[in-house]
């Protein structure tokens, strides 16, 4: 589903939502259709894993009920929800599972309303995808209200609800200004929605993928799947775990997703079982499988609650077709057991991920979101969030920004005061522009013809351009519009409309295709926010992931973890990804390489670094080499940055913590041009420590350089290596590439130049000196 919009107040049928809890989207609302639940709009990506919210992961056995009880804030509301004149109408979106039903539900709110509202023009309606649950009435003598319960009917509940909050309010009989500081109330997001929910048994169905293994419905709630593999492992095993675990964790998107991995059976609940044979995990008795076979079969431990979905066959390989099939063919499964075949999938080409925008073409706003998720509504709306992602090796002429051609309509006077109304433009919480909602009035007779064309019936429609910095893009990006409309003053005792409407026209356009693809690597921040260059190709045909010999249940879980994110990034499972073990690395010497493993357990890395890096492992520790004489040499001209940010880093790796995790990048001693990153770590707890960081959107962007390590919580980056290039610049664009950031080389030339020019002229002066001396001239 595209990225949910905002707004402030829909019209009555779409009633709008809480404002996600995504650092883009502070202040905006998001809206869906019953039944289709989006994800809120500006989200990171993946989310880190956090305690199950929004009426998730159910305990009692089908037929039986429990009873939920959610704050708003658990739901999603990030704060108070603050009620106005002109922003009257707010709420919020939560889910129900698939296989659950609400019974009874009860509503308990507490807030605030203006001592200045009159009692009976004045209310806090309450309504539940559009039924009415109950309204508040101010009291003058309290402002504050609460506890106050409403019962809900069960009648009324969706897989998809809207909770929704309408204000309306009076402080005077006639002339009520709707800008006024009296009209206010206040809604606590500790206020509480509980249900009694009821367990229903779910048959045994592909069809049914991927839920019951994960829920759609639960918009907030990051995805737990356990995921079982035999013991010693192979590495077609691994690779049908990778492409597995990552399929479903396309589906979580920025949810975020996180995979457990052992050995048995879990006790209790649903999982992923990989088993290439039919005896090959303990505790599970499978059917003779003929050739690569999916299956959803119960949980023999947890038979009422727990199903397991088997990606299996005769042997890893057909493991890995199962999972291929799974991943790319999923829409022909039905039943509860089916033996699939090889998919036919063409080979992706580069940055043509299904989530990425386009970058060989402009692209329409309405290509990127629902055109309904592009409409403003009332005086005061919220922000019109159009969320794309890109790779960020993005590269142009001395920096010019991309075009974006924005289209818009907005009310005219005398409703709105468009002299002083305008629409702000910005990109990742970055102001760029702003747009009056008056345009200049062409000369004549380009005005003349523009009257005639609009009484002709094409509208009002303005038009303006923007342009985004290459260095705001990240991997998931944000374009942000904002309607500030100010009422025009229509006199004392005259109502101010308050159906107001504005809206991004759907064929607005963004254009990467101006952009080359073009960066200097390491660079840690790349990998972290889109897992660039090895999401370049979304199936991972490119990279191949090196794990130890005999990895842990903890190790297989990080790397499981670390794939996931990088494929929900790009919406594509790594169906191409080849999985190797240390000593096999020169089969793999022409992909990009992902590795691993704690640092006692990956000698291939330690190997790598001797050559490529300053970095050097020693049994369990990492240490950093001392600069040879030439480089010091050099320090004396160009500076000693480099010297600086190594003996930082000596520092930190001075004083190592019980669980340190790390990620290293390198330019790959097996092919030029090829990149290494490292997950590693002093073990697999520090491992999982880094995973955690890349989810966590507060420790995200201190992920950069070509050494990050994350201890006890904090995250200190270095950059220590040299840097090299990936991608393509034409021949025109090499000496700003060379000289744009080497003052040193542009004084060298301009000092080759002068000599180049002096010498010749010199000789051919003192040429003409000399012939003047012998009166030859």
């Amino acid at each position: 589903a595209p990225a949910a919009g905002n707004n402030a107040a829909p019209p009555p049928a779409l009633a709008p939502l809480a404002p996600p809890a995504g650092p883009a989207q502070a202040q905006s609302q998001a809206q869906s259709q019953p039944g289709q639940p989006a994800p809120p709009a500006g989200l990171p990506p993946i989310a880190a894993p956090a305690p199950a919210y929004p009426f998730g992961t159910p305990t009692a056995s089908p037929g039986t009920t429990r009873v939920e009880t959610r704050s708003l804030r658990q739901l999603g509301q990030p704060a108070p929800m603050q009620l106005r004149g002109t922003l009257d109408l707010q709420g919020l979106l939560f889910g129900i599972r698939a296989d659950e039903v609400v019974t009874a539900a009860q509503l308990t709110l507490q807030g605030a309303t203006s001592p200045a509202l009159i009692p009976e023009l004045s209310q806090i309606a309450v309504t539940l995808n559009e039924q009415f649950v109950g309204a508040i009435t101010p009291d003058r003598a309290r402002p504050a209200f609460g506890p106050v319960s409403f019962p809900m009917n069960p009648v009324f509940f969706a897989d998809a609800n809207r909770l929704n909050f309408r204000f309306t309010g009076r402080y005077a009989i006639e002339c009520n200004d709707p800008l006024s500081g009296l009209l206010w109330s206040t809604v606590s997001d500790l206020s509480t929605v509980q249900l009694t929910l009821e367990r229903l048994r779910l048959q045994p169905d592909l069809a049914r993928l991927p839920e019951p293994f994960f829920d759609p419905r639960l918009l907030r709630e990051p995805l737990n799947l356990p995921v079982v593999l035999p013991d010693a492992a192979g590495n077609d095993v691994l690779r049908a775990a990778a492409i597995s675990s990552s399929w479903f964790a396309v589906q979580a998107d920025y949810r975020g997703a996180n995979f457990p991995v052992s050995t048995a059976i879990p006790p209790r609940g649903n999982a992923v079982v990989i088993a290439p044979g039919p005896d090959t995990v303990p505790g599970l008795t499978l059917p003779r499988m003929e050739g690569p076979t999916l299956a959803v079969v119960p949980n023999p431990s947890d038979p009422e609650n727990g199903l397991l979905l088997v990606i299996g066959g005769r042997n890893g390989a057909d493991a890995a077709v199962a999972a291929q099939a799974l991943a790319v063919g999923r829409q022909a499964l039905s039943g509860p057991m089916a033996m699939v075949q090889p998919p036919e999938a063409a080979p992706r080409q580069p940055y043509d991920a299904p989530l990425w925008v386009r970058s060989d073409r402009p692209v329409r706003f309405g290509e990127l979101v629902d055109p309904s998720e592009l409409q403003s509504y009332g005086f005061a709306p919220g922000t019109i969030s159009i969320p794309f992602r890109t790779a960020p090796d993005i590269y142009t002429w001395r920096d010019r920004p991309l075009p974006v051609d924005v289209r818009f309509r907005a009310p005219p006077g005398p409703i709105t005061d468009v002299a002083v109304s305008r629409l702000d433009a910005g990109m990742n919480n970055v102001y760029l522009k702003s747009f009056p909602l008056l345009p200049a009035e062409p000369g004549w007779p380009w005005s003349w013809i523009a009257r005639r064309v609009n009484a002709a019936g094409t509208g009002d429609i303005n038009d303006g351009r923007f342009g985004l910095p290459p260095y705001l893009f990240f991997g998931l990006n944000d374009m942000q519009f904002r309607f500030d409309m100010r009422p025009l003053h229509r006199g004392d005792c005259i109502s101010v409309p308050g159906d107001i409407r504005a809206s991004i026209d759907p064929d607005s356009t963004v254009d990467l295709s101006r952009a080359y693809r073009f960066t200097e690597l390491p660079n840690l921040s790349f990998f972290a926010g889109s897992g660039f260059p090895y999401t370049k190709l979304a199936d991972f045909a490119g990279t191949a992931a090196v794990v130890p010999e005999r990895p842990t249940t903890a190790e297989l879980s990080a790397f499981l973890n670390l794939l996931g994110r990088m494929a929900a990034n790009v919406g594509h499972a790594p169906t191409r990804i080849a999985i190797v073990r240390p000593g096999n690395v020169q089969e793999v010497a022409d992909r990009d390489l992902l590795m691993v493993g704690p640092l006692g357990r990956q000698p291939a890395l330690a190997e790598m670094l001797r050559d490529r890096s300053p970095l050097q492992i020693e049994g369990n520790r990492v240490t950093v080499s001392l600069p040879d004489s030439l480089a010091g040499f050099r320090n004396l001209f160009l500076g000693d940055d480099g010297r600086l940010e190594r003996d930082r880093l000596r520092a930190v790796l001075a004083t190592p913590g019980e669980a340190n995790g790390m990620l290293i990048g390198f330019q790959s001693p097996l092919a030029a041009g090829r990149s290494v990153v490292a997950l590693t770590g002093s073990n697999a707890q520090g491992m999982e420590a880094m995973v955690a960081a890349l989810r966590d959107p507060l420790l995200l962007p201190r992920i950069q350089g070509d050494v990050a390590i994350v201890s006890a919580g904090r995250v200190s980056a270095f950059k220590v290596g040299s840097n090299y290039t990936v991608g393509y610049l034409p021949p025109w664009l090499w000496p700003q590439y060379y000289m744009g950031d080497r003052p040193e080389m542009l004084l060298g030339l301009v000092l080759l130049a002068a000599l180049l020019v002096a010498v010749p002229t010199y000789w051919v002066l003192r040429r003409r000196s000399a012939r003047r001396l012998r009166g030859t001239i």
